[in-house]
């Protein structure tokens, strides 16, 4: 039996709760089950019913493989801005064809859909609307060389993360006593995950192309991990997750400090992992972000909601809890079932 790596002495304990306080979220989504897919994934209750519910669509990433200032022209038309370039031009390992100058950025779900051809509504999917299989990066219809998405799955990139960090932090009393709850499957967390690259063929002389990472965390976090008897159960099994105490800060920003491999002590000593759930003490909203779903849920009053739906940092719709995110529930874009 393969041995579980053991933490390293300076791993980080993260601030751990009793699953007892989430107790409340278990039971509002055992009973949402029988409503939708949107009251099984957030609480629509604290237990009085929330008034409104947001929907907040994961950004959507761009490539570009040929990049150059015509190029640069023809996408600032489609609202396109890039975040960084990489020149592979004098790649030798990369295929003849792709040894050019790449372009990345961010864009949004409407974005994809006007150069589709489709519609952005609330119960849209991404393979609908992007008119690919699900999970696949769409190619524009105008624009030879880009590609769109597909948009992360479980967590909502950071310059969207601090934006909706800011409205929830200003609709709550208690804005300094959170509880966020994160999935524990995430391989970085238990140890294990590889690091690939030059910098391991340095560290171990040429002896290894790659390097086990040990667990992120300490004994006790590990221990909670490991064990299961530190996580909320919801669904009988179905998730579960594992509660953390913040004061807004891991809300706002959400990189957690890691241990890293000795040999790689310049490593990354952070991972980026928003909460799939989340809510202050005083219930005054609640946030989930289901793990296999691209976009954020929000129930709370209905100025929370509203506030969301207009900020220009996030793409938001009202949904309600019967509203179906499945797969196939697109029947504005509708694909249907293959096969």
């Amino acid at each position: 039996m393969r041995r579980r790596p053991r933490p390293r002495p300076e791993a980080p304990e993260l601030r751990l709760l009793d699953p007892a306080e989430g107790a409340w979220v278990a039971g509002t989504l055992e009973a949402g089950a029988r409503l939708g897919s949107v009251a099984s994934t957030v609480p629509v209750g604290n237990p009085a019913p929330y008034e409104a519910i947001a929907r907040i669509f994961h950004p959507v990433p761009w490539h570009h493989r040929r990049w150059d200032d015509g190029a640069a022209s023809r996408v600032r038309g489609l609202g396109l801005m890039p975040g960084e370039t990489a020149d592979f031009r004098r790649d030798t390992s990369a295929d003849e064809d792709l040894r050019t100058v790449h372009a990345y950025g961010w864009t949004d779900w409407g974005t994809v859909a006007r150069d589709q051809g489709t519609e952005l509504h609330a119960a849209a999917q991404w393979a609908d609307l992007a008119r690919v299989d699900q999970d696949e990066a769409s190619r524009s219809a105008v624009e030879a060389a880009l590609e769109f998405g597909p948009p992360e799955q479980g967590a909502l990139a950071p310059s969207a993360m601090a934006a909706l960090a800011e409205v929830l932090l200003q609709h709550t009393g208690t804005p300094d006593r959170l509880v966020l709850g994160l999935w524990p499957g995430r391989g970085w967390m238990d140890g294990g995950s590889a690091v690939f690259g030059p910098s391991v063929g340095e560290a171990t002389g040429g002896r290894h192309s790659s390097l086990e990472m040990p667990p992120a965390f300490g004994p006790a976090t590990l221990r909670a991990l490991r064990t299961g008897s530190g996580l909320l159960d919801v669904g009988g099994g179905y998730r579960e997750y594992l509660l953390v105490a913040d004061d807004g800060a891991r809300l706002r920003r959400p990189f957690w400090p890691r241990a890293v491999h000795p040999l790689l002590p310049e490593h990354d000593r952070t991972e980026y992992q928003s909460a799939n759930l989340a809510w202050p003490r005083d219930r005054a909203w609640a946030l989930a972000s289901e793990i296999d779903f691209d976009s954020t849920l929000v129930a709370g009053s209905a100025d929370l909601i509203r506030v969301l739906c207009a900020d220009p940092g996030l793409e938001a719709v009202t949904v309600r809890p019967e509203t179906d995110l499945t797969w196939f529930a697109d029947t504005v874009n509708h694909r249907g079932p293959v096969g």
